[in-house]
């Protein structure tokens, strides 16, 4: 990581093996060619476990997309807070996953000071084995595109204390 850290990361995270679970990388990859303010760094965070801690270290916000058991139709894009996110949608969809989002966020508010966190996360509707999201899932990246972009205009609450 380099030494002046971005206050902002957006980390998309999935497994692109699993069809609509990698959602968060293609997200993240399209946001990439976008035009973002100063001090946000775009991270395709794939299925980086524990590693992704480090993506959030001495960050003021991350904003985390993902595919997310919503029960809802698929292609669906809501985003919650750390405090809104049922333990249940933060589960690891596909077992491919080291390890589940919702652990990873565990271990590093025990770590230390975690920072504000988002989560964009998208109602997948296959996650099976193959490449490619479903149309639903595909055409849903541009509102997570435009989600991103309304939450990178709101300020930025800094880090929360383990």
């Amino acid at each position: 990581m380099p030494e002046t850290v971005s206050e902002t990361v957006v980390l998309g995270v999935g497994n692109e093996l699993m069809r609509d679970e990698g959602v968060g990388v293609i997200a993240a990859r399209a946001l990439g060619a976008e035009h973002l303010p100063e001090g946000v760094q775009v991270v395709e965070g794939g299925t980086g476990g524990l590693d992704l801690l480090f993506e959030l270290e001495g960050r003021s916000r991350a904003i985390i997309i993902d595919a997310v058991e919503m029960k809802a139709p698929p292609g669906t894009v809501r985003s919650f807070t750390l405090d809104e996110v049922d333990i249940d949608m933060a589960a690891p969809i596909a077992s491919l996953h080291q390890i589940g989002l919702a652990d990873v966020l565990e271990i590093g508010s025990l770590v230390g000071p975690m920072p504000e966190i988002h989560v964009v996360g998208v109602q997948p509707k296959e996650v099976a084995p193959g490449t490619g999201l479903t149309p639903e899932v595909g055409q849903a990246v541009s509102a997570v595109i435009e989600q991103v972009k309304h939450l990178l205009q709101l300020p930025a609450a800094g880090t929360r204390d383990a």
